[in-house]
């Protein structure tokens, strides 16, 4: 639904003064949040348009969930859809306004764009949309484009970060050795840890293999992707894990994007959340350009500023049919490219699922359940325990040996089992 279609929008629109030299200001005739932004942050006329908002007691808390069977959501209907639809359009007349103002002023095409709005991916690809060749010839009389990077932790936990990075690099600073990624923070688990996990009696566990050398990964790789071929959805738990909102094989969820079922599936059995929820690509670059439409001004570096999910693409048309699962409503898709420099084994699986599957992509989503994503082996295991349908973990230890994570006998399916063994005779 456009701007003109949604019920909502022109009324949300009011909600913020668009004015001179890009500023955006508040109109406090409809918002209070500056003033009481927990007991009274709505004044009468918003509550008119989008009804009373909740109390802090209401908000969602997941510490206070015991059993995720027991979570209740509220109907999905058409009417907060729009509301939910008609602020993401103010949000993005923001965004261009703003951006809008520094391209002007400054003559520049290029953008680094931080800040917690940053992670709005939409709004990011509206950004290259927006400003397009058109643009740049009626603005800044010349033939270009915006170019966006947005870097991987582009939120408060990223910004101070890059401040010290500026600093440094002010004060003539030596420069570090270059990372091989941007987006994992701490130690990978070890053996120890990952085996104290292990033990406990509702989950059965064994080695299947390691992934420090490519035959070795290259098996690991494959076993997954059978899996998924099969119906499995599984969960990676591999070395650090990522900095920011979201996982990038590192802490991820993973299942078959050809499946149209696999969508409903993982929202009410694996992450027990709405039912409208999209699920994200990843895939390789390959890949992605041939089920995407990649935009120009986000073609440095080999595409890079597709790395970190913070960039939704267009799917192409034949998209729909072949990977449904990962494929939103609007014919977009959060899309990560994967590099084998970055993520080894992930990259493995991805190729492994071109061989399995016919498309070197995978459905993904964060490694969590009605909570904080798993970031220490108990965590992993504990998602495990309340995600009744996620058939198996793969769990990598630090020194790269591999294990195969799934509930125990009174839960168990006998799926991975299976599995296994028909994966093993085909492997011969």
């Amino acid at each position: 639904m456009d701007r003109a279609g949604n019920p909502y929008y022109q009324r949300l629109r009011d909600v913020l003064v668009l004015a001179e030299n890009g500023e955006v200001r508040l109109n406090r005739a409809l918002a209070n949040w500056y003033a009481s932004p927990f007991d009274e942050p709505y004044h009468p006329a918003l509550i008119d348009i989008l009804g009373a908002p909740l109390k802090p007691s209401q908000l969602w808390n997941p510490d206070a969930v015991l059993r995720v069977e027991d979570i209740q959501h509220r109907a999905d209907t058409q009417d907060r859809l729009d509301k939910a639809a008609a602020t993401q359009m103010v949000f993005e007349d923001a965004l261009i306004h703003v951006v809008d103002h520094l391209l002007r002023t400054t003559g520049a095409r290029r953008l680094i764009l931080t800040g917690g709005v940053a992670l709005n991916a939409v709004g990011n690809m509206r950004l290259l949309e927006y400003f397009d060749e058109a643009w740049f010839a009626a603005a800044q009389a010349r033939k270009a484009r915006l170019h966006l990077w947005v870097p991987p932790v582009p939120g408060d936990p990223g910004v101070p970060i890059g401040a010290a990075w500026l600093f440094a690099h002010l004060a003539g600073a030596p420069r570090g050795t270059p990372l091989d990624h941007a987006f994992y923070c701490g130690l990978a688990p070890t053996r120890t840890e990952i085996e104290a996990a292990l033990s406990a009696d509702d989950v059965a566990a064994e080695e299947i293999g390691e992934v420090a050398t490519p035959t070795g990964r290259g098996a690991v790789a494959d076993l997954m992707a059978f899996m998924v071929a099969q119906g499995g959805v599984i969960a990676l738990y591999q070395g650090a894990g990522e900095t920011g909102p979201r996982a990038l094989g590192h802490r991820s969820i993973l299942a078959n994007p050809c499946d149209p079922d696999v969508r409903e599936h993982l929202n009410a059995r694996v992450k027990y959340r709405e039912a409208i929820r999209p699920l994200a690509p990843m895939a390789t670059l390959e890949a992605a350009r041939d089920h995407f439409v990649l935009e120009d001004g986000a073609s440095d570096a080999d595409y890079n500023a597709y790395n970190y999910m913070v960039l939704t693409a267009h799917a192409k048309p034949h998209a729909r049919d072949r990977i449904p699962a990962v494929i939103h409503a609007d014919g977009t898709g959060r899309i990560q490219i994967v590099r084998e420099g970055c993520d080894p084994l992930t990259y493995a699986y991805l190729k492994a699922m071109g061989r399995h599957v016919g498309v070197e992509m995978s459905v993904n989503t964060s490694f969590n359940v009605a909570g904080p994503i798993a970031q220490t082996p108990q965590q992993a295991v504990e998602t495990l325990r309340r995600a009744k349908g996620l058939d198996a973990v793969i769990m990598v230890a630090s020194d790269g040996t591999a294990y195969a994570v799934r509930h125990g006998s009174d839960h168990d399916s006998g799926r991975f089992s299976d599995w296994q063994k028909r994966w093993q005779r085909s492997s011969r």
